[in-house]
């Protein structure tokens, strides 16, 4: 029978962190194919990871993860969708039962960006 494991990574690196105002961050995830965006904790966020190769693929069986960026805006409180000034319109994700999302959007306000 298969055995099955949970084991998080153990390092997650990342290249970029942007804070972005509500309408640009909608507007930058309207132009993607998959508009949607994660919220924790009071941010509004997405991740992009690196583009893969067989060396990055062995890092992640090493337990460790590699993304290109974070943009993220303060958004108190989740909705299902959010509206920019100019009426375009994202999905919104709870991600809020992730304890690896939580642990971002944690170490993410201990950043200098936050503050900015």
């Amino acid at each position: 029978m298969t055995e099955f494991f949970h084991k998080p990574y153990d390092k997650i690196y990342i290249r970029d962190i942007i804070k972005l105002s509500l309408d640009d961050m909608i507007g930058m995830m309207a132009s993607l194919e998959s508009a949607n965006a994660y919220w924790v904790d009071g941010v509004l966020f997405a991740s992009f990871a690196m583009t893969e190769s067989e060396e990055l693929a062995k890092k992640e069986m090493h337990d460790e993860m590699f993304l290109d960026k974070i943009i993220f805006t303060i958004y108190e409180n989740y909705t299902r969708t959010a509206k920019s000034s100019t009426n375009l319109e994202i999905g919104v994700l709870n991600m809020q039962k992730s304890n690896m999302y939580k642990g971002l959007i944690a170490w993410l306000k201990t950043q200098p960006v936050w503050s900015n």
